[in-house]
């Protein structure tokens, strides 16, 4: 898979923001712990492990993005695989802000659809690339 500057750039990017995100909720930063306070009343999952579990995918949405850099071999099965969990995960973030939030954080709101643009082009850019190719 041929990859351009851009998105290069915008893995970069990605993988930064996502990793920003991912480690306050695996270490407890009382701000992470904060956000999550109210999901065991809400839906029922215990507020630690909704932010454990938020935080692993996200860490692995960075691993795989990294992945999808350094590697020969698989590098267009990781670069997907990292844009589409990416995608769920800012799905996700966005049903929660307006679903289990008292009020959406706005921040967190164009954060979440800025990456989720970034996914979809990325992913259609993947595709354009491999037909592109086949041609």
């Amino acid at each position: 898979m041929k990859t351009t500057t851009i998105a290069k750039i915008l893995t970069i990017i990605t993988i930064v923001a996502i990793g920003y995100f991912a480690l306050p909720k695996l270490i407890g930063l009382e701000q992470s712990v904060k956000g999550f306070s109210n999901f065991n009343e809400v839906i029922g999952i215990p507020n630690n492990i909704a932010r454990y579990v938020t935080g692993f995918v996200e860490l692995i949405t960075a691993i795989l993005l990294i992945l999808s850099l350094t590697l020969t071999r698989k590098r267009e099965v990781t670069h997907i695989l990292g844009y589409l969990l990416l995608t769920g995960t800012m799905l996700g973030g966005l049903l929660t802000e307006y679903l289990i939030r008292p009020e959406p954080k706005m921040m967190l709101v164009y954060i979440a659809i800025a990456l989720l643009i970034i996914a979809v082009y990325q992913l259609l850019n993947t595709y354009t690339l491999k037909t592109e190719n086949h041609d």
